[in-house]
Formats: structure tokens, C-alpha cells, sequence
């Protein structure tokens, strides 16, 4: 089982953004159970099973990018004393981030020029959506 970060692919969140609305929308119309919670395991619970723990041992670039930037909802729980502040985790981790992606930077920049290409299009169909 795959453990770190997901492979980017730009082909593939091309297809994802550009097959789907239409083809959903037909598919749901279809179907009544097409797209419904819990429809994935139901159909193929091997699959789902899979998939479930797949998601939760990778990260891919999005979600880097969504720790970085912090979530929009405001948490309106007391802290205790003891406890640590997520921001201030959320920052170390975009700073040790960062210092690895210069680290490659440096020891590989044609590659890395290659990967900051497919995060700012990733980054610009995300901001579309």
C-alpha cells in the first residue's frame, strides 16, 4: 500500500474537471442511486475498502496546499493550556514544505520547474471550481 504523497497527474485532473458535470448529470438522471453516499460500497466493497485507506495514508498536492492556507471555517472551541494550536502546526509542516521543495529545487531544476508548472495549473483549476 502506497504511503506519502500522490504522484500529480496533470492529464488526469484535466479529465476529472472536464468529463464531469454533463456526464454526472445524465448518469443521476439515470439512475436514482447514482452518486448517493455509501453507493461505492455497496456496489464494490473491496474497492471502497481500498480506496478509503489509500486516501488516508497519501496526500496529494491539494491537500498541501489546503494545510498551507488554513481551513475558512473558525473553530469556536476554548483550547486548553496544554494544547497545541493546529495554525502553528500547520505552519511548521509548510515550512519543512518548503525547505525540501528548495532542497530539490536546487539538485533538480528542470524537474521542479516542471512540477511548479503543474501545481499553479492544479492550484488555477482548483480556484475555478
Amino acid at each position: 500500500m502506497k504511503v506519502g504523497l500522490r504522484t500529480p497527474s496533470l492529464k488526469r485532473s484535466i479529465k476529472a474537471r472536464t468529463t464531469g458535470k454533463l456526464k454526472r448529470q445524465v448518469k443521476s438522471a439515470v439512475n436514482p442511486l447514482y452518486g448517493k453516499k455509501g453507493m461505492g460500497f455497496i456496489k464494490n466493497p473491496e474497492k471502497s475498502v481500498k480506496n478509503a485507506i489509500y486516501h488516508r495514508t497519501t496526500f496529494g498536492v491539494g491537500d498541501l496546499v489546503k494545510t498551507s492556507t488554513g481551513s475558512h471555517k473558525k473553530k469556536t472551541q476554548t483550547k486548553s493550556a496544554g494544547s497545541t494550536d493546529s495554525s502553528s502546526k500547520n505552519i511548521a509542516i509548510s515550512i519543512g514544505v518548503g525547505i525540501l521543495i528548495i532542497a530539490a529545487v536546487i539538485a533538480y531544476w528542470k524537474a521542479a520547474l516542471i512540477i511548479a508548472a503543474v501545481i499553479a495549473l492544479i492550484a488555477f483549476f482548483a480556484k475555478k471550481k
